[in-house]
């Protein structure tokens, strides 16, 4: 009998180390990505921005709409639980060279604002609106703004039990979207379980401007999502899988049909999709440093903005357009282009990058 435990023992000992080497090699602690610039990069820190989680760019007018908010409130040691944090949508003009960010919702939602994934939307006719998740308060819509030049009015808010956890969005009409659940679960202890073990648990929800449906189940930490020019492919970022998914969408039922999986090293997270179909996608490939970087701004956690390129085969070839240890920007989440303009935000840090890219598009 005591050889049976001891047998148990080392069995189990065993597969925790296992677990645990498995655990680091997905953290990125054994990770060596040489760091590569993105051309002649300004910090952009007037405007208040902070957090600026997402960004989409409408490529009509060059107007970039950054979100954000001081997630540090909310999250880490100097949290304050049920604070009602304010943040934005800032404006910010890639026609002039020395832009400021102006913040376009002070008016147009007056009232409590913590705005997460973005999605840019323009309608056959022209017009424009922006759909917004909004975690004020701990409760979770979308708020959809319609855009007139270079203003927001807010329209209408969307909400439902069916978000548990919603991270992102893409609009595709004019009050309809899919939207990510990063979790299958509030927070608590199963939330928790969910995290360690990896589990797939999350989803994508489609709103047809009524009610919710499930689109995709059991993801692991489904998180950026973008449509295609043409409407017919969804991108989906799989943040613990550590992959990009390509799904084809049937535009009559909104159905998704998985087409391609992309391994990506680290978890992915906004996907911008460039006007030649390249996709660019925000990645923390240190994870356990972007952890240390929530508790602590002090902190650096990389910042890797990875560019894919259309293989002909209906995936994408991934590559690394900007890799930084954290100096200049810590934690970056999402990389939107326009011409040879770049701009880089992240989850925590009060700036942005504004990129004159050296690379071709």
């Amino acid at each position: 009998m005591g050889r049976f435990f001891l047998w148990l023992f080392l069995g189990l000992l065993l597969a925790a180390g296992v677990w645990v080497y498995f655990f680091l090699v997905d953290a990125g602690v054994f990770l060596d990505i040489q760091p590569k610039s993105a051309g002649v990069c300004r910090q952009v820190t007037s405007g208040g921005v902070v957090g600026v989680e997402d960004i989409a760019i409408d490529r009509e007018t060059k107007i970039a709409f950054l979100a954000g908010y001081d997630r540090r409130q909310v999250i880490g040691p100097r949290a304050m639980p049920g604070a009602n944090v304010r943040g934005a949508i800032w404006i910010y003009d890639l026609n002039a060279p020395d832009a400021v960010p102006v913040d376009a919702t002070a008016a147009a939602l007056p009232g409590g604002f913590s705005p997460h994934g973005i999605s840019l939307y323009r309608g056959a006719d022209g017009s424009k609106a922006l759909f917004v998740i909004n975690h004020a308060g701990g409760k979770h819509t979308v708020e959809i703004f319609d855009i007139a030049g270079g203003a927001l009015s807010h329209r209408r808010t969307v909400a439902g039990p069916e978000m548990v956890s919603p991270n992102d969005l893409v609009a595709i009409g004019a009050d309809a979207f899919f939207v990510t659940n990063d979790h299958g679960n509030p927070a608590g202890w199963q939330r928790t379980a969910e995290d360690y073990l990896r589990l797939r648990q999350s989803t994508v929800q489609y709103f047809d401007g009524q009610k919710f449906a499930t689109a995709l189940s059991g993801i692991g930490g489904a998180n950026g999502i973008n449509v295609s020019a043409d409407g017919r492919s969804i991108y989906l970022a799989a943040a613990s899988e550590r992959r990009v998914y390509v799904h084809d969408r049937d535009a009559a039922t909104n159905a998704l049909t998985k087409r391609a999986s992309i391994e990506v090293p680290g978890f992915a997270d906004n996907i911008d999709v460039l006007a030649n179909g390249d996709l660019l996608l925000g990645l923390h490939s240190k994870v356990l440093a972007f952890i240390e970087h929530v508790g602590d701004a002090t902190k650096h956690a990389p910042s890797h903005v990875m560019h894919f390129k259309p293989d002909g085969k209906g995936s994408f070839m991934p590559g690394t357009m900007y890799y930084n240890l954290g100096e200049e920007i810590s934690g970056a989440s999402v990389g939107a282009s326009i011409d040879k303009r770049l701009l880089i935000g992240s989850v925590f840090e009060r700036k942005i990058l504004d990129c004159i890219w050296d690379g071709a598009p």
